[in-house]
């Protein structure tokens, strides 16, 4: 077992050993076998309503950041179904290192809510403003001819593109840096992947020219935008 490793159980433990800690899960790139040297740990802590553990502490232990956050069960249920949420990732993923109960019963709730949800008309509207005001900076963008310009911007939009396509396509959306991870959940049309792909790993003007057609269709597909709405 490595130090990561080593580490994340011996701080589960201590958290064990009280009594308003009821599950303790190994999340992050740690749980994923992605970390490297320099990772911290991250660990989801689910605790009694009247618990008294610090609510997000770091600490470094053997030269390594430990992060917690720590929660009520009910707490934790109401963050897996916000306009953006990423908890529920976060448990679906987790591992499982100590638990009373609870633990099983949010991931369980998690896999409900990711076979059930549908984006909401408030998040709907979040996103569209965001492409609304990309879509005027892609289109001077591609006036303007210069491939350093077409890159950046591309590059820019990127993010709330992919959240787009979350959205119409009703998945959670997770955290910005897992959005390349999960996006084999999105049931994207031969179309929406091809322009997904030449918006990642095409040309600078492939790339600016593939978001602008995907910020297009999100737009028609999102609804209106809220054009008082500053980014």
């Amino acid at each position: 077992m490595d130090l990561h490793r080593k580490i994340a159980e011996r701080v589960a433990t201590g958290l064990a050993g009280r009594d308003d800690v009821l599950a303790v899960l190994l999340s992050g790139s740690v749980c994923r076998g992605e970390h490297v040297a320099t990772s911290d740990i991250d660990l989801l802590v689910v605790t009694t309503e009247d618990s008294s553990l610090e609510l997000a502490p770091r600490q470094l232990v053997d030269g390594l950041l430990v992060e917690w956050i720590a929660r009520p069960e009910a707490q934790w249920l109401t963050r897996f179904d916000r306009p953006k949420t990423s908890w529920l990732y976060s448990f679906l993923e987790a591992e499982v290192l100590v638990d009373r109960g609870p633990a099983v019963r949010l991931a369980e709730a998690a896999r409900r809510l990711l076979a059930t949800y549908r984006t909401s008309a408030e998040l709907r509207e979040l996103i569209a403003t965001h492409l609304w005001h990309s879509q005027a900076k892609l289109d001077r963008a591609q006036a303007s001819g210069d491939p350093r310009e077409l890159g950046f911007w591309a590059a820019l939009s990127v993010e709330w593109i992919l959240y787009g396509l979350y959205a119409v396509h009703d998945v959670p959306l997770p955290a910005g840096s897992r959005l390349l991870a999960y996006l084999h959940l999105i049931p994207l049309s031969a179309d929406e992947d091809t322009l997904a792909e030449a918006m990642l790993t095409g040309s600078s003007p492939e790339r600016l020219q593939a978001a602008r057609d995907l910020v297009a269709r999100l737009r028609r597909e999102l609804g209106p935008a809220d054009h008082e709405r500053t980014e």
